[in-house]
């Protein structure tokens, strides 16, 4: 899911839906070609799954019968980056595939992507969502929908704690954290098993903007003005202060998001980092449930939320001719009224794209309109080996929450490691 805090057009409000990415090995996926039915045969290797884009597979085909989309699903987003990237490499891409926030650096530089540029099916969507999946003035990617992330509280939890709002500041939030634990509940739970934590990003974006800082937020770190070590540190102390707290405990490390989220709906956590995504099952479980922005590194007016694009939807510079006119039908489907209704309502996104608007969810009206809207989301995007950065964040975060390394450790681990690649 990085720095990017440009401005983006949005004329739209997030929709509900289901979760996150599950789903099916995938077998043999390359391009397609025209079948003995006379249909366009094409291939999509998908990072989304079926309960979030199917409907848009179903209404496609539907309005195109002459062509026959053939979609396979990745099991979650390491698996997805590393099979797609042995498919790539194999020289048998999937006619459309998408560009992750771990993966589009590396496929844009190999030459694997379309270039996208000027395509009428881009309309609609603002220039600035398009940076993460340009290089060199091209667009390679075409993304449709944004996400956000936030923290999830059980209002009945809190409020046996002694809350009756959830905190703004950090420091206080670890005092509840402990008055929950004290309680007999679990204060609170996240996966950074498969993607950095959210809510230490949360605590990063507040620390930047707490130094008066804009724009891409780790700018200064990617054009070696600045250092992991002299920008992450503070923060990573933070954060550390929260596991030496046992307020993340040592517990979470191992735990995913479909384990943190059935704590949560079985009454027994006070707080969690999700995302829309997960309403669908938080108002089916009856918990009396507030959404709130992470607290802050220091001042109560400094709180900020995850958010940015989602994956790119790409299609393979190998395909032939008629396959790339067929995977632009569907690209052109997707960013269309009827495709992006059906493609965020599943998925729990927000559109991206002029062509259609949703309501809001009430549970998520403040983290939308004064914050996604307002431009205070954050996520690190690495512009260089995504992959690996990433891992090796994952990797210092939960050795921190074990208590094995210091913050400045895992901090200098990171400028270390980026200093090996190119």
């Amino acid at each position: 899911m990085k720095g990017f805090t440009k401005k983006v057009a949005l004329k739209t409000a997030v929709a509900l839906a289901a979760a996150a990415a599950m789903v099916v090995p995938m077998a043999a996926c390359g391009s397609g070609t025209a079948g003995g039915s006379g249909k366009t045969k094409i291939t999509f290797y998908s990072y989304f799954k079926d309960s979030q884009i199917g409907d848009v597979v179903k209404g496609f085909e539907k309005k195109n019968p002459d062509i026959k989309l053939d979609i396979q699903y990745g099991q979650d987003p390491a698996q997805y980056v590393s099979t797609l990237q042995t498919r790539l490499a194999g020289g048998k891409p999937p006619t459309i595939f998408n560009l992750t926030m771990d993966n589009r650096t590396d496929v844009m530089k190999s030459g694997a992507a379309m270039d996208l540029t000027g395509e009428d099916f881009l309309d609609g969507i603002d220039d600035t969502n398009f940076a993460l999946f340009q290089q060199d003035g091209k667009t390679y990617g075409m993304p449709v929908s944004a996400w956000v992330g936030a923290f999830f509280y059980n209002k009945d939890i809190l409020k046996k704690a002694g809350y009756d709002e959830f905190p703004k500041t950090w420091d206080e939030f670890i005092e509840m954290g402990k008055k929950i634990n004290d309680s007999g509940s679990t204060a609170f739970l996240e996966d950074f098993n498969t993607q950095i934590a959210g809510s230490f990003t949360g605590l990063l974006a507040s620390y930047y903007g707490e130094q008066g800082k804009s724009g891409d937020l780790d700018e200064d770190i990617w054009s070696g003005k600045s250092t992991f070590a002299k920008d992450w540190t503070p923060v990573f102390q933070k954060w550390e202060d929260a596991a030496k707290a046992g307020v993340i405990p040592q517990k979470s490390v191992g735990l995913s998001a479909d384990q943190v989220k059935q704590e949560f709906v079985s009454g027994n956590l006070g707080v969690m980092r999700s995302g829309p995504w997960d309403l669908p099952d938080l108002e089916k479980s009856g918990i009396d449930f507030g959404v709130a922005p992470f607290p802050a590194y220091s001042k109560e007016d400094g709180q900020w939320i995850n958010g940015g694009p989602d994956q790119g939807f790409a299609i393979a510079a190998k395909a032939s001719d008629q396959e790339k006119a067929a995977a632009k039908k569907f690209l052109a489907y997707l960013n269309s009224e009827e495709g992006l209704k059906a493609f965020t309502t599943a998925a729990g996104t927000l559109s991206l794209s002029s062509k259609y608007t949703a309501e809001t969810p009430d549970a998520l009206k403040d983290v939308v309109d004064n914050y996604f809207k307002t431009n205070k989301f954050y996520w690190v995007n690495w512009p260089k080996s995504p992959t690996v950065m990433s891992t090796e964040d994952i990797a210092q975060q939960q050795k921190l929450v074990q208590g094995q390394i210091s913050a400045k450790d895992a901090a200098e681990a990171l400028d270390a490691k980026w200093a090996t690649l190119k």
